[in-house]
């Protein structure tokens, strides 16, 4: 520090090396403050973006399921569900495409009622000891709605 340069009321003059060194320490603090919020961000982010896992899950050949609707079509979540009893008793978790293209095929909350017979197209869960299936396409009353129509075999 050069102690010639005068300080006015109290004040480091900007000319000083102190007064550098502490501008340089404030600035690496916002730049330290910014990656941790960044990281916070994307820690927050990541158990969101892993449990979204596509696909991986399930087997690649798609079968039909048909059965009662056992509990109604919600679409609450990130996924549209609902359950169907079939001729054994068995309840199946049918998980859908997300709410919003749910909807757009023309399947809401109040489509098919509960009780109602189903039959539904998906690729079922590879644990063979969980009975779920990730549906592309749901049949009710003739009506197909075809909730990953791309995905159809």
């Amino acid at each position: 520090m050069n102690k010639n340069r005068p300080r006015v009321y109290g004040i480091v003059d900007p000319r000083n090396e102190a007064f550098e060194s502490i501008g340089e320490s404030a600035m690496h603090k916002r730049i330290l403050v910014g990656l941790g919020a960044g990281g916070v961000a994307l820690a927050l982010a990541a158990p969101q973006i892993s449990a979204h896992h596509g696909w991986s899950g399930q087997t690649n050949n798609q079968f039909e399921l048909s059965g009662t609707l056992h509990s109604s079509v919600s679409l609450s979540g990130p996924h549209a569900t609902m359950q169907i009893e079939d001729e054994n008793g068995q309840v199946w978790d049918i998980t859908m495409a997300p709410p919003s293209r749910t909807q757009r095929s023309g399947l809401t909350e109040e489509t098919i009622p509960v009780g109602a017979q189903v039959s539904i197209r998906g690729n079922r869960s590879a644990d063979m000891q969980r009975y779920e299936v990730k549906t592309v396409r749901v049949t009710y009353d003739g009506k197909n709605y075809d909730v990953y129509p791309n995905r159809i075999s």
